[in-house]
């Protein structure tokens, strides 16, 4: 289902290269968190979002995992030009992702057919649109293949048994 409502202009063209603006964003954060770099993403977005996604990445990093996504489907719900400069975009979007471990990429948390509802404000700038600022509005897990381990304070994963909320250690 596409669902589309733009006010204040007639400009399809514009909807069109708003479109195109945000699936490229998604395939430069997908292959920003796979190479570890999202300098690429400024083709596409300012310094500073462009930055926010590095430090994520970086955090990601630090913990010794790297993440690979897959965009499965993105559905336009809502488009809504404030004025001729100003956009704001709602999407669903479906998502597969995964965390490994960068020494010997082990997978250490999966997800697949994760549905975020997503907010995208872009600005046109110097004759082109550009993602000023990215929200999460929403996110549903519908399939946990892998589920985030529970850690103790030194970073050491926690088993607990398959009936019980309890660390096994736990009286």
């Amino acid at each position: 289902m596409f669902v589309m409502m733009l006010g204040c202009t007639d400009n399809k063209s514009d909807v069109g290269a708003i479109q195109n603006i945000i699936r490229r964003y998604n395939n430069l954060v997908i292959e920003g968190y796979r190479n570890q770099d999202m300098n690429p993403l400024q083709e596409v977005t300012t310094e500073e979002h462009a930055r926010k996604l590095y430090h994520h990445m970086s955090a990601l990093g630090e913990g010794k995992l790297r993440m690979e996504s897959k965009l499965k489907k993105i559905i336009f719900k809502k488009t809504d030009q404030r004025s001729t400069t100003e956009v704001t975009v709602e999407t669903e979007e479906t998502w597969d992702f995964a965390h490994y471990r960068m020494g010997n990429n082990e997978k250490y948390a999966e997800e697949q057919d994760f549905i975020y509802r997503m907010g995208y404000i872009l600005q046109k700038k110097e004759g082109r649109w550009i993602i000023t600022q990215v929200n999460t509005i929403s996110g549903t897990s519908t399939n946990t293949v892998i589920p985030w381990p529970q850690l103790d304070r030194k970073g050491n994963k926690i088993n607990l048994p398959q009936d019980s909320g309890k660390p096994v250690t736990h009286p």
